[in-house]
């Protein structure tokens, strides 16, 4: 669990600091004017993007303990543990609710960011310069792209619960 942790937030932080970069060079080298971006960047995308992000970390950490609660009745199907017996016959070290664990980690970590890129925009987001624009959407980024990898993951629990309750309905 604690390399599982460790690697996750070192992926993490390289895709941060990767979409930071990216947004820096964009904003500096690739464009004729990038004090435009910038000013357009604190004008019009900094306050709604704080508030966007507040309430989605705001929303995930309220339903968080309710999502991993649901999605483990998945992981009590039959179908799941013919999947996780022959996982489990390859490597001996795979937990039975490992992928739901890693579901809660990525979880946990949408909602930190979430509410530190909102905290970013109304504090690194006061400096009008062109790193701390870079940084402010960075985070952004990082944030939206953990969002889908957790909507993706969560799509495919879902599946799999809704197939539980479709055999137990009809009694196979």
């Amino acid at each position: 669990m604690k390399r599982m942790l460790i690697f996750f937030f070192v992926i993490l932080a390289l895709c941060l600091v990767g979409t930071s970069a990216s947004v820096y060079y964009i904003f500096s080298c690739c464009s004729s004017n990038p004090q435009q971006w910038i000013e357009a960047f604190f004008s019009q995308a900094r306050i709604p993007m704080f508030t966007g992000f507040l309430t989605l970390g705001s929303f995930l950490l309220t339903l968080q303990t309710a999502i991993i609660q649901r999605l483990k009745e998945a992981y009590d199907s039959s179908d799941y543990a013919r999947k996780f017996k022959k996982l489990h016959s390859k490597d001996t070290k795979v937990k039975y609710y490992g992928s739901l664990e890693r579901v809660g980690v990525a979880l946990s970590s949408n909602v930190v960011l979430s509410l530190l890129t909102a905290v970013l925009q109304m504090s690194l987001g006061f400096v009008k310069s062109c790193w701390s624009a870079s940084i402010c959407i960075g985070f952004a980024a990082t944030t939206i792209s953990l969002v889908i990898y957790l909507t993706v993951q969560l799509v495919m629990a879902h599946h799999q619960w809704f197939k539980k309750i479709e055999e137990e309905k009809n009694g196979i």
